[in-house]
């Protein structure tokens, strides 16, 4: 079905592309004033993009319905579709004259950067690592060689570990 008439976000006016952009920017604009934008970082993702589908429904009544999300945590889908049943009712699009239901299908990006804490939690726990690991061979060290060893002896063996392994 070939639609004449888009549906149209609220307060979007101008030609056919204007509206297609002014609908993109008003689901945007949705998303920036709605979405929990410190979600992805409570949810302890890794550090990158994540891509998140939406899929949803615009019927001839206006109204956002059958909203779809692909995403990467189920919290994160939980929170898309709780934005997205923010939406105001739209105009709907039209075929011959007559309103008709309209499937959109919206992909976006999700920029997950690690926070100042993160980082440093990340940090410590690589550090702690470290000396788990110093500690493991130096307890290695002290099963094979069948005595106690020495302090001096870890500081050497702790020495090499930091700088050369």
């Amino acid at each position: 079905m070939i639609i004449d008439e888009v549906p149209v976000y609220p307060g979007c006016k101008g030609s056919k592309q204007d509206l297609k952009n002014c609908f993109s920017q008003g689901i945007q604009r949705l998303f920036i004033e709605n979405f929990d934008s410190d979600l992805p970082n409570q949810l302890l993702l890794k550090e990158g993009k994540y891509r998140v589908f939406i899929g949803f429904k615009i019927t001839a009544s206006g109204d956002v319905v059958n909203v779809v999300v692909r995403a990467p945590h189920p919290k994160l889908k939980e929170e898309v579709k709780r934005v997205m049943n923010l939406s105001p009712k739209m105009i709907a699009g039209k075929v011959k004259g007559e309103n008709v239901a309209v499937k959109y299908s919206i992909p976006f990006t999700i920029l997950v950067e690690e926070t100042k804490s993160q980082k440093k939690a990340r940090r410590k726990k690589e550090r702690m690592d470290k000396k788990t690991k110093t500690n493991l061979l130096i307890y290695y060290f002290h099963l094979l060689l069948g005595f106690h060893v020495s302090t001096y002896f870890f500081f050497f063996i702790n020495y090499i570990f930091y700088h050369f392994v």
